[in-house]
């Protein structure tokens, strides 16, 4: 079936809250990260971080209606916004001409909240992505962004990469229950339905997921893969988390219309070989071929710690027709113009397509 281009205006809408970031030393991330608590390790969410804030901006600050999924968690649709060189703003109706691609080019990227000066690096990984990973016109793609604070927030919001080819979503970081959070950037090509955000009930340290329906073209007609954007929580005390929480995920990848599911993100899975198999318990598969192959480790190297090297980050799916590339890691040794890390973590980059009937 051949692509045939429309041109639409998109709507999207919903809203919520946030408060800011902070910087912490690479013992105390490593420690947040592996197991070891310290004083400024991630927390409970306090109640007044958790309760629907107003806001100034042009666009509706009122909480969106959430509902209880049958884990206990809770679910709320998203506002997607589209820059507007016409309106010089972001906003929920962008103009674009929309056509389901064949395949999709997926990236997963913990950006690191706690490290100095996000915002540079930051847009030290989006340059990155535009002139290396995603090409200069930039192909049909979904961006995974986690450990986001205000400060980089706004600075993806800023980048005239992200401002001419992505929708990004959430609108703001009002919608993270805690200091930082998770945002995902679609290609405004694509006509995309359906973002929204599951809050993990029993999370400590304000854990959620990003969730996304994206129309692929097969020989048949249109399916529809759901993409998921996830940090699990962290910590040997998020083990027993996490399983629950990846387990959620996937009920929500096999939802009635949706023909394949993919989850990428920070898993933090440091334990033993039950935390190893969570996306399997949960009847998920890993996109990557070689799983204990070091060179497929995402975190450790940058800079080294007194702990080892670990696949944090990881791609999981499910679907009995889709096809999921094997991961390639991206952005080993990447660094800014004043040799910062551009974070801690390496990224993910993966492709996804239906097979032919």
């Amino acid at each position: 079936m051949p692509k045939i281009p429309v041109s639409v205006i998109t709507d999207h809408t919903a809203e919520n809250e946030n408060s800011r970031g902070l910087d912490r030393s690479v013992s105390e991330k490593a420690a947040s990260k592996l197991g070891t608590p310290s004083p400024s390790s991630d927390t409970t969410p306090s109640s007044s971080s958790s309760t629907p804030s107003s806001s100034t901006s042009s666009s509706s600050a009122t909480s969106a209606q959430s509902v209880m999924t049958s884990t206990g968690d809770h679910l709320h649709s998203l506002t997607a916004k589209g820059y507007s060189y016409r309106k010089l703003k972001w906003t929920s109706k962008y103009r674009s001409t929309k056509q389901a691609p064949n395949e999709l080019r997926l990236v997963t990227w913990n950006v690191d909240f706690m490290a100095p000066y996000s915002d540079a690096r930051l847009r030290c990984i989006l340059s990155y992505l535009h002139a290396s990973v995603l090409s200069p016109k930039t192909e049909p793609s979904c961006v995974l962004l986690q450990e986001l604070d205000a400060a980089s927030f706004n600075a993806l919001l800023a980048t005239d990469w992200v401002r001419k080819y992505f929708a990004v979503f959430p609108d703001t970081p009002k919608e993270w229950r805690v200091h930082y959070g998770n945002a995902t950037l679609v290609s405004r090509t694509i006509p995309f339905q359906n973002p929204q955000m599951l809050d993990f009930c029993d999370s400590r340290m304000g854990r959620s997921a990003i969730l996304v329906d994206i129309p692929l073209l097969t020989t048949d007609g249109v399916r529809t893969v759901r993409i998921a954007n996830t940090h699990l929580e962290s910590l040997v005390e998020g083990t027993p988390r996490r399983p629950k929480q990846l387990n959620a995920i996937a009920d929500m990848l096999r939802a009635e219309g949706i023909d394949g599911g993919v989850v990428g993100g920070d898993m933090n899975m440091i334990g033993d070989a039950s935390d190893q198999s969570i996306h399997t318990a949960a009847g998920l598969d890993d996109a990557c071929l070689f799983p204990d192959d070091p060179s497929f480790h995402t975190w450790g190297y940058q800079p080294r710690c007194q702990y080892p090297p670990r696949r944090l980050d990881r791609v999981f799916f499910l679907g009995e027709h889709l096809l999921v590339d094997s991961v390639e890691v991206i952005g080993k040794g990447l660094r800014t113009k004043k040799g910062q890390w551009a974070s801690d973590h390496h990224g993910l980059l993966t492709t996804i397509s239906f097979k032919k009937p």
